[in-house]
């Protein structure tokens, strides 16, 4: 599935009017979808509908939508947020409410009517921004915002919830809260990111005469992975095959007092189908891992204050034979652990896939991500995104998208910028955007498990920005799966391991 940025969505009408549809019937088939929406959900005859209406074409679409109602029979109010419209068609269609019987009021001059038309209605429609605001509603809105939200009516919003961006999911102030939201052709970033996906409520997308061809061949745009699409990244197996063919992981993860990042990760490899796991790790961790995973294959370490010359050297002989590397779950950042990290990123060729203090360790010496020989997929929680790149945590959950897409691009890598809408970002390839998961997944050992599971599809031969979004998709649904069952406060990491067949199984996976 598609969604478009704001410049996306437009360049999308641009297109669609040049093969010769209208922006007046655009704008008249946006009004009339929402209708249709708003006449499913609820009775609508005799019905009080609050209509803000902003002075674009959002509003525009609001002035189609009092229309329509008004000939359904509904008691229809139209409050200008800002006067008249200013955008050509809006202003067409605001000529058209002189042919129906409806109120209208100004909100500056009329506040004390707005209030108690809001407070006396059964429906309030948000028509006042679309995905071109940016910035903070006016301060004069507080007020009617708030109003808004106390009435007993249920809110839908128009494309987007006004004072919401649509291309980062960034809220600066008041922004109204919908039940539902009514978007049109695709959906946009910010009913997926949040926190506005929050206050989206549930989302429905309706087609307003834009061909499938004009949407299919707009080009940068943001895909979900969803399961037919993650079922197309998997091939079902050859029954003439071996455990050679589904690849040779190499895991390199585990510190003293931190045996269960390392188990978690390999566990994870293991059941996503890698042929052979082979699993580095200090030898004082080795007899717990060993014992609860014994399909791996382990290479004990000798824990020293640096790896010695020994290990390195049976270190290099598995790197040169993997068919991906995973480093960094449990590891530690000591001049041991660096010493591991380096020799990854001097020696391996296959995708080399660093999680945790991989990452941690890496963002000291930033500059190796040019130097590796390697494909390289970093897999950063917020607060590792910021060692990465230096900046804030809020400042890079305000553009996760840009964030992730220019770390990418700028290093060469795929980077997965997780949490809630996890991107999967690729420096020449598409941006992925996740939809699965649930808070319950917020807990310690969660992205060890997606830390194998990616490591563990690169494996296999699959592309490293596939493998990452497939990872991350049948991450997220093994957690809902897990969390139906299991509650989101009672679920473990390690539960999501033994959720994967049914995830699995869910999307119908080879």
């Amino acid at each position: 599935m598609k969604v478009f940025s704001a410049s996306q969505s437009r360049e999308l009408e641009e297109r669609a009017v040049a093969s010769g549809i209208s922006y007046s019937e655009l704008m008249e088939n946006a009004g009339a979808a929402a209708v249709r929406f708003l006449m499913k959900k609820y009775s609508i005859k005799g019905k009080k509908i609050v209509i803000l209406c902003g002075k674009g074409n959002n509003g525009g679409d609001g002035f189609v939508m009092a229309r329509r109602l008004a000939q359904q029979e509904a008691r229809v109010a139209v409050v200008l947020m800002e006067g008249p419209p200013k955008t050509e068609t809006a202003a067409e269609m605001y000529e058209k409410l002189a042919d129906v019987f409806l109120r209208i009021v100004r909100y500056e001059r009329e506040e004390a009517t707005v209030s108690a038309l809001l407070y006396s209605a059964d429906l309030i429609v948000d028509a006042i921004y679309g995905t071109g605001f940016h910035g903070r509603v006016e301060n004069s809105f507080d007020a009617l915002f708030r109003m808004a939200q106390e009435s007993r009516a249920p809110v839908i919003s128009i494309d987007i919830p006004s004072g919401a961006e649509c291309d980062t999911g960034s809220i600066h102030g008041p922004c109204m809260r919908a039940e539902y939201t009514v978007t049109f052709s695709t959906l946009k970033p910010v009913h997926l990111l949040p926190p506005a996906k929050e206050y989206c409520g549930n989302v429905t997308v309706s087609p307003i005469g834009i061909s499938s061809e004009l949407i299919e061949t707009q080009e940068n745009c943001i895909y979900v992975p969803d399961a037919e699409y993650i079922r197309s990244v998997f091939q079902p197996r050859n029954p003439h095959s071996n455990k050679g063919d589904y690849g040779r992981l190499l895991c390199i993860c585990g510190s003293y007092g931190m045996a269960g990042a390392a188990l978690l990760s390999i566990r994870a490899a293991l059941r996503c189908g890698a042929g052979l796991v082979y699993a580095a790790l200090p030898e004082s961790i080795y007899p717990i891992v060993a014992s609860q995973a014994p399909e791996a294959v382990y290479i004990p370490l000798k824990e020293e204050s640096s790896l010695t010359e020994k290990d390195a050297g049976r270190l290099r002989e598995k790197l040169s034979q993997a068919s991906a590397v995973l480093i960094g779950c449990g590891l530690g950042v000591s001049p041991f652990a660096e010493d591991l990290l380096r020799l990854c990123f001097t020696e391996a060729e296959a995708p080399l896939l660093v999680d945790a203090d991989g990452i941690n360790l890496l963002s000291r010496n930033i500059h190796v991500l040019q130097e590796t020989k390697a494909p390289v997929v970093l897999t950063p929680h917020p607060g590792e995104m910021a060692r990465l790149t230096g900046k804030a945590i809020p400042e890079i959950q305000g553009s996760r998208l840009k964030t992730a897409r220019d770390f990418a691009v700028s290093h060469g890598v795929t980077l997965v910028l997780k949490g809630s809408g996890t991107i999967i970002a690729n420096s020449d390839g598409p941006l992925f955007l996740n939809t699965t998961g649930n808070p319950g997944m917020a807990k310690g050992g969660s992205g060890d498990v997606l830390a194998g599971m990616a490591a563990s599809f690169a494996a296999q031969g699959i592309p490293t920005e596939k493998a990452a979004a497939a990872a991350v998709f049948l991450h997220g649904l093994a957690g809902d799966l897990c969390a139906k069952e299991l509650t989101q406060s009672a679920m473990l990491p390690s539960d999501l391991i033994e959720y994967l067949p049914k995830a699995f199984l869910a999307v119908n996976m080879p």
